[in-house]
């Protein structure tokens, strides 16, 4: 009963946003979906490690896990004052609403703007549209490299635009903070990695219920953005305290397992790219403190309303762990192993325009896993969870 509530609501505030619109000028909406569909057809299962645990296939045709969509609002409130907000339906939520951005902006001069509220936290090439399937030409960002467990936090930013006559140079300064229980995606790695359970014929049968959660404080990050003609080259720093905690299935309140502990942390970020000639062309490393080094790099080229690219992407990490029976994990006083992840995909596809706001999308994605730990379902506990997923999107703006 709650969730239609809450569709009939939303239903309303659509319908009413064009007589909105209509009867303020100053009242901007826009919007933007993906419906994605995809099927394993070799391994085990796949799954596209993207923010909210997106992108889990196996078996039959898939279409709820990764599609979406947004809707935006912009209110001119003033001169030198508007106000954002965007909303996304989910399908790995069951598309109930989540509000993901809600910020004030002003404008102290045309080159310096200041905005506080919930925004996105910066810190990837494609970071503020990753949601926006028509605005890169993959199916998806590569998600081996876009893992970080994180995507928004609730604090200010400062960005100012240097004009130098060659190029653009894009600064911009942010702090804040941002609390995530459960924590989504590292719950989902978890489960897989230490947590599947199997019946006494050793088939699997699922994985056990657990709760993670992720809090950061102290955020303070910087991003250097410089555009020159057709060459682009981002820099990215963040650093701040975080704080993971792993609590067995229950409840609330409940007994953290292990961590609970605030500890110093840095995200590094850098890319590269090149549009020149209908060519694109892009490399992207970045690093996360102890935890892992991610990259991807893809070329991708324009003949008419057909875009054909191939991607790779590589990840390699390291998972501190309770072994059967132990008390603790991740801390030095009761580590009681480690389980490391290495895995790389390659993807080959293709884009075609159907018009200037809509594309389709066809994607063959091969994963390779050369690490230990589980990486997504292993129903024959082989420790061999390379896959081959196909997918097809229809990725719309409005």
């Amino acid at each position: 009963m709650k969730k239609v509530a809450v569709y009939m609501m939303a239903a309303a505030v659509q319908m009413s946003l064009p007589a909105l619109a209509q009867a303020n000028d100053d009242f901007h909406i826009s919007g933007f979906g993906s419906l994605v569909g995809g099927t394993v057809v070799d391994g085990d299962g796949y799954w596209a490690r993207l923010p909210e645990a997106a992108g889990q296939y196996d078996t039959g045709l898939e279409f709820q896990t990764e599609s979406r969509l947004g809707l935006q609002a912009r209110y001119e409130a003033g001169e030198k004052l508007s106000v954002t907000a965007q909303a996304i339906f989910r399908g790995i939520n069951d598309f109930e609403p989540s509000l993901e951005w809600l910020y004030a902006s002003y404008e102290i001069t045309p080159s310096l703007e200041v905005n506080a509220g919930r925004m996105r936290l910066p810190v990837y090439h494609f970071s503020d549209y990753m949601d926006v399937g028509i605005a890169y030409p993959w199916l998806r960002v590569p998600s081996d490299a876009y893992s970080l467990a994180v995507t928004n936090y609730h604090g200010i930013s400062l960005r100012y635009m240097l004009d130098w006559n060659s190029g653009t140079t894009n600064f911009l300064l942010y702090g804040g903070q941002q609390d995530t229980d459960p924590n989504d995606l590292i719950t989902t790695i978890e489960q897989y990695k230490t947590e599947q359970l199997y019946n006494e014929d050793g088939g699997f049968r699922g994985v056990r219920g657990i709760r993670t959660t992720k809090d950061y404080e102290d955020m303070k990050g910087i991003v250097v953005d410089t555009q020159i003609d057709w060459f682009n080259l981002r820099l990215s720093y963040l650093e701040g305290k975080e704080n993971f905690t792993f609590y067995a299935e229950g409840g609330y309140p409940s007994t953290p397992l292990f961590g609970d502990q605030w500890v110093d942390t840095q995200f590094i970020d850098v890319s590269t790219s090149i549009d020149y000639n209908n060519w694109f062309f892009i490399a992207e490393w970045n690093e996360y403190d102890t935890i892992y080094t991610s990259w991807f790099t893809s070329i991708a080229k324009t003949i008419g309303d057909w875009t054909p690219y191939v991607f790779y992407s590589n990840f390699e990490g390291e998972l501190r762990f309770i072994a059967p029976g132990g008390v603790s994990a991740g801390f030095e006083d009761g580590v009681t192993g480690t389980l490391d992840d290495d895995y790389n995909s390659i993807g080959i596809g293709v884009r075609y325009n159907l018009n200037p706001r809509t594309a389709l999308k066809f994607e063959i994605t091969d994963f390779n896993d050369d690490g230990d730990a589980a990486v997504f379902i292993d129903e024959d506990r082989d420790g061999d969870t390379d896959a081959t997923a196909v997918a097809f999107s229809l990725d719309f703006v409005f």
